[in-house]
C-alpha cells in the first residue's frame, strides 16, 4: 500500500486549516524552532523527551538540550526566520517496505523485518505516524551587526512524528542538513576572537 503525501509550496504562514495533520503540526511548530524568546514560545512539547536532534554529521543533541542552544541564539540573533519553499507530509501509518532509521524505537525487530514492515508496530496508543519534510531558507540577523546583515542559508529538514492523533503529534526525530559555515564566517567576523555560543 502506497503512503499518502501531501504538499505544500510557500511560506508556512500560508498552510490553510484544511491541510494534512503533518502540514498543521508545521505551521504550529515553527514559530517556535525560529522565536528568539523561548521561554515564552516553548520548543520541548513538541518533541518526545527522548527525541534526538541530528544537524548534518554532528553527534546528535537532545530536545531539552537544545533550549540551551535557542537560549544563547535569543542573546546574539535580532532576527531569526525559515522562510519554507516547499513541504511534505508523509503519512507513514499503513505503509510497508523496508527502511533504515536511526531511531531506534521504531526500527523493524526480526519479526517485523521479515514481513517487509516499514516499522516496528506502534506502540502504546500511538495510531498516527507521519514524516514531515521541508526545503527552507533559514535567515539570520545578528544584533551585535551594526549593518544587519541578513545571513541566508538553505536547509532540508526532515521530521518523524509519532502520536495518537493529530492533537498528539511530537517528533521522535529530527535530521536538519544545511551548510553552516555562512553563518560561522559572519560571526567570526563580528566577534573577532570569540566564538558564536560564548
Amino acid at each position: 500500500m502506497e503512503s499518502a503525501v501531501t504538499i505544500h509550496h510557500g511560506p508556512y504562514e500560508s498552510i490553510p486549516p484544511t491541510a494534512s495533520p503533518g502540514l498543521k503540526f508545521l505551521q504550529r511548530f515553527l514559530p517556535a524552532l525560529d522565536s528568539l524568546s523561548p521561554t515564552e514560545n516553548q520548543i520541548t512539547p513538541f518533541f518526545t523527551p527522548s527525541a534526538p536532534i541530528l544537524v548534518g554529521s554532528d553527534p546528535p543533541t537532545a530536545a531539552n538540550q537544545a533550549v540551551i542552544l535557542l537560549e544563547v541564539r535569543s542573546h546574539h540573533m535580532c532576527k531569526f526566520h525559515h522562510d519554507v519553499h516547499l513541504a511534505w507530509d508523509i503519512d507513514l501509518g499503513r505503509d510497508i517496505g523496508p527502511v533504515e532509521t536511526s531511531y531506534k524505537r521504531t526500527a523493524p525487530d526480526e519479526e517485523t523485518a521479515q514481513k517487509g514492515q516499514l516499522y516496528a508496530p506502534l506502540a502504546g496508543n500511538i495510531q498516527m505516524k507521519r514524516t514531515v519534510m521541508f526545503e527552507a531558507t533559514s535567515e539570520s540577523v545578528f544584533a551585535a551587526d551594526p549593518d544587519q546583515f541578513p545571513v541566508r542559508i538553505r536547509e532540508f529538514n526532515v521530521l518523524d512524528l509519532e502520536g495518537r492523533d493529530e492533537s498528539d503529534l511530537q517528533i521522535v526525530e529530527m535530521r536538519i542538513f544545511l551548510d553552516q559555515r555562512p553563518i560561522q564566517a559572519h560571526s567570526a567576523n563580528l566577534f573577532t576572537g570569540a566564538t558564536y555560543g560564548s
